[in-house]
């Protein structure tokens, strides 16, 4: 096995959400053993912005599309020039992957997403990968579906630190990934609750996911009708931006909660609002894994969340969380009732969703991938 020291990380997604922080996590382990990461982002992204800060060496490119001849022409170069593996994050960027391949630069694409893979790209975009990691056994049997060999493809899951040391690895504080004390956990409270109007000492049930399709908020909505009929007390507060926002703002408008469920937009550090929390709920028909569930986890806050794509492989339904199917608001808004009422299950499933969570760590993450690297031709 050859050891690939130079590896290039490629995403031209314009935001900063979940993918992107993988990628950031992932090469911050890498880094941590030693091995050269570059980042290329798009010019002026919030992504190219934040590698700098964690302090890589980042390369813009223009990302006008998966046909992008000049993009794939400079990966190509750059890594014939530097002896790197191409990894491409997302399924853009696959395309444009597919294209440098032909220059003989070794890749590796991720596959984060549980939409189907039409047999066109299975062959073209992921099918000139020497190995396409998928983020879940529900994503990779997508895949075989659309005609990928099964020995290209490795399951490696979506990580957090685990650890003090892993934490350092991303320059997050030691006490980032953990669960908050009661003081903590008020003084959080406190402050946000002067930032959304709302009681601290309320129920507080959250969502943080882009505000698209298919993370489904419609059924998160419509359980949260039901839940506030039973609890009152309940405020649900669903973090996040996107394409979908004034439309569930009118459904919210609509079906009279206003101040009762709270669009609160995208949080730069989303954490306190996460261990604010006394449930998580991931309504999602479609998820390839979710990684804020590891993070719930870590923060020792308690799930509800559907059962799609990738998510069991993530929560075990009873004994780390509870799953309920996808689209399903009445389910939904009982798991979510279960937990606000019965407090001792909600902390007995906080606990061992976080005591299983090394296998979620970089450690782990970052010795999955470099067995792949190496394994390249």
């Amino acid at each position: 096995m050859t050891r690939r020291s130079t590896l290039f990380h490629v995403d031209g997604e314009r935001g900063l959400r979940g993918g992107e922080r993988q990628l950031l996590h992932l090469a911050a382990a890498l880094r941590a053993r030693g091995r050269r990461n570059v980042v290329y982002a798009r010019a002026g992204g919030e992504l190219a912005a934040e590698a700098r800060r964690q302090g890589f060496e980042v390369r813009t490119l223009p990302f006008l599309g998966e046909l992008d001849l000049w993009s794939a022409w400079r990966l190509a170069r750059d890594a014939r020039r530097e002896g790197a593996v191409i990894h491409c994050h997302t399924g853009h960027a696959a395309g444009l992957a597919a294209l440098a391949s032909l220059g003989g630069a070794p890749v590796v694409c991720h596959r984060r997403v549980d939409f189907a893979v039409s047999r066109a790209s299975a062959s073209w975009k992921y099918g000139r990968a020497g190995k396409v990691i998928a983020v879940s056994e529900a994503i990779a049997g997508l895949l075989r579906g659309a005609g990928l060999p099964a020995e290209k493809i490795a399951v490696i899951p979506d990580a957090i630190p685990a650890d003090a040391e892993e934490a350092a690895w991303i320059q997050a504080d030691e006490r980032t990934y953990v669960p908050p004390d009661p003081a903590e956990k008020s003084e959080y409270r406190r402050i946000l609750s002067q930032e959304f109007q709302i009681d601290p000492a309320m129920v507080w049930i959250g969502n943080l996911a882009a505000l698209v399709p298919h993370k489904d908020h419609d059924t998160l909505i419509a359980a949260a009708v039901i839940v506030l009929l039973k609890r009152p007390d309940a405020r649900v507060l669903i973090a996040g931006r996107g394409p979908e926002e004034a439309r569930l703002l009118a459904s919210i408008k609509r079906m009279g909660l206003l101040g009762k469920v709270l669009l609160v937009g995208h949080r730069e550090d989303p954490l306190p609002l996460l261990k604010s929390l006394d449930v998580y709920v991931q309504s999602s028909w479609g998820e390839g894994m979710g990684s804020v569930l590891i993070e719930a986890a870590a923060c020792g806050v308690p799930v509800a969340a559907t059962r799609a794509g990738g998510i069991p492989e993530v929560v075990e339904d009873g004994a780390t969380g509870l799953l309920v199917s996808p689209r399903d608001p009445e389910a939904l808004a009982a798991a979510i009732l279960r937990l606000v009422s019965d407090r001792a299950l909600a902390a007995r499933l906080a606990a061992e969703a976080r005591r299983r969570l090394p296998r979620f760590g970089l450690k782990r993450l970052a010795a999955d991938t470099e067995k792949i690297y190496d394994s390249l031709a």
